[in-house]
This record gives C-alpha cells, structure tokens and sequence, in this order.
C-alpha cells in the first residue's frame, strides 16, 4: 500500500475514507485481510481518531469494509460493494479503466435517459428550455477541454433537473453528476475529440426544443451508442497494447 503523507484538511475523514477506498479498489488491499488498526491510520494519515472512524463509517456504508469488534475492519469481497452508490461508482472509475463497470454504466444510462428526456420535451417549462439551449452554448464555445466537459455535465443535468419527476431525478442526478465526469476526464483527451459529440448533442437540444419526445429519445440513444462505441474501440487497443 503507498505511502500517503499528510492528508488536506478539508473534509478530513471523506479524503481518507477515498484513499483507503482505492487502495481496496486497487487490490492494494485485499479481500478478507484486516485494514491497519486505528494507531496506525492515525499515524499514517496524520488525523485524530475520530477522524479515522467516521471514514471507516463511510465505507462500511458503501459495504467496502466490516467492523467486527474486537477483531478490526475487515475489507469486504466487491459481491458485497454498494455498487449503485454514486460515489463508489465514481471512485472506481478513477482507480482505473474499467470497461466491464463502464458497459453496465452505459446500459443503465440507456435505460434511463431517453425517458428522461422524452419527460423532459414534454414537461420543461421555456425557461428550463432556455437554460438548457444556453449550457449547450457554452459547450459549443468551450476554449479548453476542462470547460467542455464542465458544460457536457451541467448539460445532462439541466435535462434530468427539467424533466419534471422527482422520483427519477432524485437518483439519477447524482449518478450523473458522480460519474460523467469522471469517466469523460478518462476517456475524452483532446477538445478536438470532445467536439466530435456537439452534433450528437444539438441533436437531442433541437428535439427538445421542438417538444418532440421520440426526436428526444432517439437522439440520446445515438448519443450513447456513439460513446460506447467510442469506449468500445479503446477497450480493444489498450487490450492490444497489454499483450505481450
């Protein structure tokens, strides 16, 4: 396990609870083997006890670690992770390319965005319309690729925040908002590469400016067949580059 020196103290015990989570998502840490006792966290973190146990609450909530009294923290097989949960989702993501978790990500995304903005034409008030045509702006504008992805986010959640049902937005923005971004810093790495996606894009915002439901959820279907497909091809080239 690295070394992790003195950890910021903003959010002190979400920053360590993060790093421990990598470590085990990394294999770092493995399955069944106890993580180190509170004195030695305390040390290696530089943090308080206290500090040390509400990380460790936080990753017993996402079923990455049990607490078993007198034994110690035990780290969990991923059959018992909180796979759903937005934040793991978007650490595992950041631990390394994982094209088997991404496929499932794009196959829940199809389930559930081309209803989103089917609702959304139907549903969004002009205003929300507005707001919605004005992020897409911003994207087409975008100077660097941090911008773009920073519009390309705000854009998914504008339509999932207008589309007028509080039960889907509920889980879905913040599985949008956990995720998206991290798996666009991992596989967009040009500006050029990213504004390949602005017709796909104009697509879906001219459906819903035309309150045109299945324009909507045709043109995120395409959308997301194009990015899997994307991700697709790098999947087959970083295989390539593995092979020995």
């Amino acid at each position: 396990m690295e070394k992790t020196g003195k950890v910021q103290r903003a959010r002190l015990h979400e920053q360590v609870a993060k790093t421990l989570s990598l470590n085990i998502i990394r294999r770092e840490l493995e399955p069944g083997s106890l993580i180190p006792n509170e004195d030695e966290l305390c040390q290696q973190f530089d943090v308080s006890r206290t500090v040390i146990r509400e990380a460790i609450r936080i990753m017993d909530a996402r079923g990455l670690v049990e607490v078993r009294p007198r034994i110690g923290t035990r780290i969990c097989p991923p059959s018992k992770w909180a796979l759903t949960d937005p934040t793991l989702l978007a650490w595992q993501l950041e631990s390394a390319p994982d094209f088997k978790l991404i496929q499932n990500l794009f196959e829940l995304r199809n389930m559930i965005e081309p209803m989103v903005a089917k609702f959304t034409t139907q549903r969004a008030s002009d205003e929300e319309i507005e707001h919605i045509c004005a992020v897409f702006d911003e994207m087409k504008n975008a100077a660097t690729i941090d911008e773009h992805i920073d519009a390309d986010l705000r854009l998914h959640l504008a339509i999932i925040d207008a589309c007028g049902n509080k039960l889907v937005c509920s889980p879905l923005r913040p599985l949008i908002e956990n995720t998206l971004g991290s798996s666009f810093r991992l596989f967009i790495r040009s500006l050029e590469k990213a504004r390949l996606s602005l017709p796909l894009h104009e697509a879906i915002i001219n459906a819903i400016k035309n309150r045109d439901p299945e324009g909507a959820a045709t043109a995120v279907r395409t959308m997301l067949d194009s990015s899997a497909e994307d991700v697709r091809k790098l999947e087959i080239e970083t295989n390539k580059l593995q092979q020995p």
